[in-house]
Order: C-alpha cells, then structure tokens, then sequence
C-alpha cells in the first residue's frame, strides 16, 4: 500500500513537469508582448497598432495566451478591456522581464556600436611614451565609450603579459615566440642616426659608419639586442664614436642628443617623433639598418571588434609618422 502511494505520488510530478513543459512550449515571446500591450493600451486595436499588425491577430494571440495559463486575462466593459488580478499578478512579471532585455538590447547596442568596452594594451617603452598615447587619443575621441589602459613594459614583460590572455594587445620588439601568443610584424622600418639641431652632419642625407667616427655618441646601455646590432654596423668601417652616455629608452637619449651630448642611433618611431618635434635632426643610415615591431595577441581568443578597430588607427599613425 505504501509503495502504491509513493509510485502514486511520482506519477503526479512527473506528469506536473510534463504540463509545465508544454505550457513553456506553448508560450511565446509574441504572445507576451501582445499582452503586455493591451495590457498598457487598454485596447486591443492600439495594441495592434503598437505592435505593427493587426487587431485579429492580437485578439488571437490573446486568446492563445489564456488557454495556456489556463485563466481569463481580460474582461470587456464597453469599449475598454479591463485586466483580471490573475492578468495584473502576471503583468508584473512580464514588465521585469521585458525591462531586462531592454537594457540587454540597450548593452547590444553599445558593444556593437563600440559605446561600451574596454580595451588593455601592454607596449614597449619605445612606443608606449609617445605613440601609443597619441593613438589612444585619436581612438576614445571617435570612441569616448571604450575605456582603454596602457602598461608601459619591456618587451619581454609586454610578452608575458599577453600570455596571461588577459591583455588584449602587446606592442614589442622581439625574437622569440610562445604558444600562448600570435606574434606578428606591425611595421618594419629602418633604424635612424639622430643628431643635434643645427649639427654639421645634418647636411647629409644618409649617414655612414664613418660618419660617427669620434664623434661623441650616446650609446643604447649594453644589455638592449640594438647595441650589439649598432656595434656591427660602426665596426663595419671601423668607426670608433667617442660613448660619453648611456641609456636604455630610444627616448632617453634622444633627449641628451637634443641637449647636444652627442650623436646616436635609434629605432625609427621616436627618432621620427622627435625629428617632427624640431628637437632632434634624424637621418637614415647606409647601408639600413631594419627595425622591426611586433603586435602580439593572445593566442587563445579571438582578438575584438574594438581591438581591431584600434590595431587600424595604430597601423594609420605608422604610416603617417614614418611615411609623412
């Protein structure tokens, strides 16, 4: 008898969880707004109207939605239709539901047309001083919704932070990859001689390795992989610049060359910066010596909308810097 009852008893749920099924089945999101407009009109032909269809097919749509719930949702008196307390007690759950995808549609709407998002870049020094700040300005002036942060790294920290994918776009110098990283050439352009304003070198188009030979010369500090390719290039003449400093940023010394410290070599996108500036002379090397910056993203996402938005004003400025 007792084992009757229990059978009895799941019986009754499993056949309650089929009804509701179908009733959810049943139940439409049209049905729902026909509803909620009638509801708010108090009249079906203004509800059609606000829908853009017709009065049949909001009356039939209500009709539709009580015989789901299984209740009257309206009574007519004359010409206004006046809910039921089971109709108001299931309007109140529509209108928080449809103020939910209203503000979902609303956040749609913003991420689509780029009012809402964020943006986390990691750059070399190099870049991150200057250009990348320039870029930035430009982007949330088209785009004042997008939030966007700079990390000013070396470029083997700009590479461990893309591995932790959480940084959408990396900006660096490199000759190493890892998995967890797509890296890929941004712009390839030639390293620059950079001389004081008015220096007497400044005459030449191009500067040749003997050019700097015993002239003061402010060095990269020897631990960046350019030094040793500048080495090669002045020892293929057997120039011997006087070093009278160090530095480890192209922009360090690019401001002790403007002082008048000496001549230097650096990589091309703050020697332009600087040049345009009026503060330093650049001038291109000969034979060229390339320089080459890497965009790095992370390897496991697929880069966003607004990152590439981005990576489209960062590939502008190279060109207008470097190609003016």
């Amino acid at each position: 008898m007792q084992l009757h009852t229990k059978n009895s008893h799941s019986f009754v749920n499993h056949s309650f969880v089929i009804c509701n099924t179908v009733m959810l089945q049943r139940l439409t999101h049209r049905q729902l707004e026909a509803f909620r407009a009638v509801i708010e009109t108090g009249k079906v032909t203004a509800a059609a109207d606000s829908l853009n269809t017709t009065q049949p097919s909001v009356s039939r749509m209500i009709a539709d939605l009580e015989h789901v719930t299984g209740f009257g949702l309206f009574e007519r008196r004359g010409r206004q239709l006046v809910p039921t307390s089971e109709a108001l007690a299931l309007y109140e759950e529509v209108e928080r539901s449809f103020v939910g995808l209203a503000e979902i549609s609303r956040v749609i709407e913003d991420i689509r047309d780029f009012r809402r998002g964020s943006l986390l870049i990691a750059g070399m020094p190099a870049l991150a001083l200057k250009f990348l700040p320039d870029a930035i300005t430009a982007f949330i002036r088209e785009e004042p919704g997008i939030t966007v942060s700079l990390r000013a790294r070396s470029s083997q920290a700009v590479l461990r932070h893309l591995i932790s994918q959480r940084f959408d776009l990396g900006f660096a110098a490199l000759d190493t990859d890892h998995p967890s990283v797509t890296r890929r050439p941004i712009c390839v352009a030639p390293m620059q001689a950079v001389l004081p304003v008015g220096h007497l070198l400044g005459a030449k188009d191009r500067l040749e390795p003997g050019d700097f030979h015993e002239q003061p010369f402010v060095a990269l500090g020897a631990e960046i992989a350019t030094r040793s390719e500048t080495d090669v290039f002045l020892s293929s003449a057997n120039a011997r610049p006087r070093i009278v400093a160090e530095a480890q940023l192209s922009a360090s010394i690019c401001e002790l060359v403007a002082g008048g410290a000496g001549l230097s070599i650096v990589e091309p996108v703050t020697a332009a910066s600087f040049a345009a500036a009026g503060r330093v002379i650049a001038r291109p090397l000969h034979p060229e010596q390339p320089f080459r910056y890497d965009l790095l993203l992370p390897a496991l996402r697929e880069p966003s909308r607004v990152a590439m938005r981005f990576l489209e004003l960062v590939e502008a400025q190279f060109e207008a810097l470097l190609h003016p």
